[in-house]
């Protein structure tokens, strides 16, 4: 419709394609593509350097130590350079390193007080049980010597006669031999090793035969019988063959003790097939067995469980010092054995066991 005093005579119809505007574009899109490609494959590049700097490689460095630190190194020091969450891990862990070398630090030096600790008791023991023995030798010595001083003034007298300072002589030199081997005795388990005790196979049947005979002028002053009963081939043990006297030799003094009015001792060795105690889902193994059994006075049920705690004894006002089961149960349980205690069999006296692995065979 015209506006008022215009006349429309015609129209004209004008338009443009879209094409250019929509190549154009597409141009536009395909130049900026990549850019951002580019643009967004840095920005995550960026955010992946900064998390590793910042994030993954203190972590894994944490890691690490931690690592270090179960296999037994306590020595792992982490640099603590933030003050933010990561910083303060690095800080704990530090602490807990520290903590734990100081556990250690002073964890070996407990074990190696303990350890000088039962060096003293087993030597305390062993001078007190010497001492006993002593005093036994110097009696049994007494016999040979006066029966030497005898011959010797038989020979004075009978100078003149050659068959009667023979058969003297001959008699001193026995007795002389005598008196020999009981100091020989005495010299071999009071010697003390020098350094760390010797480690190798043990013949558990030649230990209690030699410990017997050591004992053999005890026995007799004491009225006790004796009876070794050892096993044939009996298998060897690892240890340390002196300690292991000095158990069987605790055993045996203590059994004599036991039966003031005299007795019987019996002394049997065996191999038998068993669990360790505590351990009943752990394999059978082989473990040679030193019973000691005696007919003496027994230990009452109360004190049966105490009877290896260190200054414990029976024999108050009896010269007892309360360290030889103990010592005696610490010597076994580093030969990774265990010893045993009951009533024998009848009621009368008391059964000692020592069990230790045969060689070989482990705990």
């Amino acid at each position: 419709m015209a506006p008022d005093g215009y006349e429309v005579a015609g129209s004209i119809d004008v338009s443009r394609s879209l094409a250019p505007l929509d190549r154009a574009w597409r141009a536009d899109l395909v130049r900026t593509l990549p850019l951002i490609a580019v643009i967004v494959a840095l920005v995550v590049i960026a955010v992946m350097l900064f998390t590793r700097s910042l994030v993954t490689r203190p972590i894994e460095k944490l890691l690490a130590g931690i690592d270090d630190v179960a296999r037994g190194d306590l020595s792992r020091v982490l640099l603590s350079e933030r003050e933010d969450e990561i910083g303060a891990l690095a800080a704990r862990f530090n602490e807990m390193t520290y903590s734990l070398r100081e556990s250690r630090a002073e964890t070996e030096r407990q074990n190696a007080d303990k350890t000088k600790l039962e060096e003293r008791l087993f030597q305390t023991e062993k001078l007190a049980t010497i001492g006993q023995l002593a005093a036994e030798i110097a009696h049994e010595v007494g016999t040979p010597l006066n029966v030497i001083v005898g011959r010797s003034r038989a020979m004075a007298k009978k100078a003149g006669d050659p068959e009667a300072v023979a058969k003297n002589a001959e008699i001193v030199a026995e007795q002389a031999s005598r008196i020999t081997r009981i100091i020989q005795r005495l010299l071999d388990t009071a010697r003390r090793k020098v350094g760390a005790p010797g480690v190798g196979p043990v013949d558990l049947n030649k230990i209690a035969a030699t410990t017997m005979d050591f004992l053999e002028g005890r026995f007799a002053a004491a009225r006790v019988a004796r009876t070794l009963n050892r096993a044939d081939a009996l298998p060897p043990v690892k240890g340390d063959s002196d300690q292991l006297q000095q158990v069987l030799l605790n055993l045996l003094m203590n059994a004599i003790e036991a039966m003031p009015r005299g007795g019987q001792v019996r002394v049997e060795t065996s191999l038998v097939t068993r669990r360790r105690p505590g351990l009943e889902v752990a394999p059978e193994q082989a473990v040679v067995v030193v019973e000691v059994a005696d007919t003496g006075v027994g230990i009452p049920p109360d004190q049966r469980d105490r009877v290896f705690e260190p200054f414990y004894t029976t024999k108050e006002g009896r010269g007892g010092t309360g360290l030889g089961l103990s010592v005696s149960h610490g010597i076994i349980k580093e030969h990774d054995g265990w010893m045993e205690v009951e009533d024998a069999h009848g009621g009368t006296g008391s059964v000692f066991r020592v069990c230790l692995p045969a060689a070989g065979e482990t705990g």
